[in-house]
């Protein structure tokens, strides 16, 4: 552990260093793989096998030990959350339908995988192998697999327009039979759609959302070869980990041989949610089962409830409630935390009664629905961070402690 720690310690030198030439902008990560790491040989403890469910995927061809690291890699490409500000995926439920549905077609893609998808043909171009040695080996593979998705619909006409000149100037070239680039032009906007990763710098870090201290400018999105055929668990038995444009895949538990190696395409902290919920987070081509009591014991009237699709108390909310007064940030964790449980505070309690007629008033107020649990965790944390700033380190100690409760029960084994 040591080791990787070093090596890690190394990376995050580099990354600082970026950052603080450009806090706001820094430029893209291009960072050298730690000395006895070698991009394209996780064959020392794997195996790609065919999965009759998930498809191909990484099997274990040894007993591997807890805290192994399987692959170092670093992507083929790579665009960065600051170059689209404004990008997020949008939810709405449609009024007449129960099911939750994405704004976008399930085929489209967010506004950062098109910019990707644009710096893979371009990349393309100027090296034709970066299809025929990678790309083309990730899924959809087949004829088989592109019949059964949505063909790629991209509402932005500037983008469709960008992508199609790189297709021709691809033709152009001649490097690639014409086959092979019409195969280019309906798989690669998929490729992106099925194998891109999110690469978050230390999020677990504390100081990970601030802007003068963390690393969240450095986040991204990426496009790897080997780490792509990682399937999807919720009950990951694998983790990732990434510095900057470098990605670490790390065992979290002693893995059988012959056993499938799967990572969380999702955030840890929301693998705890409904299977409802973490399948419209993931938007992909299959759907996940309940596998966690928990998330059934609360929220077993999630049907009747319509809660949010993604987390609230994301950065921008914790770094707001960070720049507030301690005790005014006190009351406003606490107001937010009746909110996040689903709850009705004695004060909104008081007001519901005042303005509704008899008690229809309380009975609206009592059917907020309960937001994430990873909501409700974070809020802890920057309580029990006030508390402590404060002096109050006997009722800072009792939050932290449910803190780990949750870490201990909620995230997978060994989690950062």
């Amino acid at each position: 552990f040591f080791f990787i720690s070093s090596k890690m310690e190394m990376l995050l030198d580099q990354a600082e260093a970026l950052i603080a030439s450009n806090p706001e902008r820094p430029s893209l990560p291009d960072f050298s793989l730690p000395d006895g790491y070698e991009d394209g040989t996780p064959d020392l403890f794997m195996t790609l096998k065919d999965n009759l469910v998930k498809g191909r995927g990484w099997f274990a061809s040894q007993n591997i030990a807890a805290g192994t690291v399987l692959i170092c890699a670093k992507p083929i490409a790579m665009v960065m959350d600051w170059q689209d500000p404004d990008d997020s995926i949008s939810f709405e439920r449609e009024e007449d339908d129960e099911d939750m549905s994405f704004e976008n077609e399930v085929s489209g893609l967010s506004k950062l995988n098109e910019i990707l998808l644009l710096e893979l043909a371009r990349l393309i171009i100027r090296d034709p192998s970066v299809w025929t040695e990678k790309l083309n080996e990730l899924f959809p593979r087949t004829a088989e697999d592109l019949e059964a998705l949505d063909v790629w619909v991209c509402k932005d006409d500037d983008m469709f327009l960008q992508f199609e000149r790189l297709i021709n100037e691809i033709q152009e070239q001649k490097s690639l039979p014409e086959a092979v680039i019409k195969d280019i032009s309906k798989r690669l906007p998929l490729i992106v759609r099925y194998n891109v990763l999110s690469a978050e710098t230390s999020p677990e870090l504390m100081v990970h959302p601030s802007p003068e201290q963390g690393y969240s400018t450095l986040s991204g999105t990426c496009l790897y070869h080997l780490p792509s055929f990682f399937n999807h668990d919720s009950r990951p038995n694998a983790s990732r980990y990434a510095v900057g444009d470098v990605m670490y895949i790390v065992t979290n538990q002693d893995i059988p041989a012959e056993t499938e190696i799967c990572i969380s395409y999702l955030e840890h902290e929301v693998l705890c949610e409904p299977a409802k919920v973490r399948n419209i987070m993931l938007n992909m081509d299959f759907t996940e089962t309940e596998n966690d009591a928990t998330a059934e014991e609360v929220h077993d009237n999630d049907e009747e409830e319509d809660g949010p699709d993604i987390p609230v108390v994301d950065v921008d909310v914790q770094n707001e409630l960070m720049s507030m007064d301690p005790m005014e940030r006190l009351e406003a964790i606490d107001s937010l935390m009746f909110q996040a449980l689903g709850e009705v505070s004695p004060l909104a309690e008081e007001e519901a009664l005042m303005e509704g007629e008899g008690n229809s008033g309380m009975e609206e107020a009592m059917n907020n629905a309960p937001w994430f649990e990873c909501d409700a965790q974070n809020l802890r944390i920057l309580k029990a961070l006030t508390l402590d700033s404060l002096g109050r380190m006997e009722e800072a100690f009792s939050i932290w402690k449910e803190c780990v409760v949750f870490c201990q029960t909620k995230l997978p084994p060994n989690d950062e």
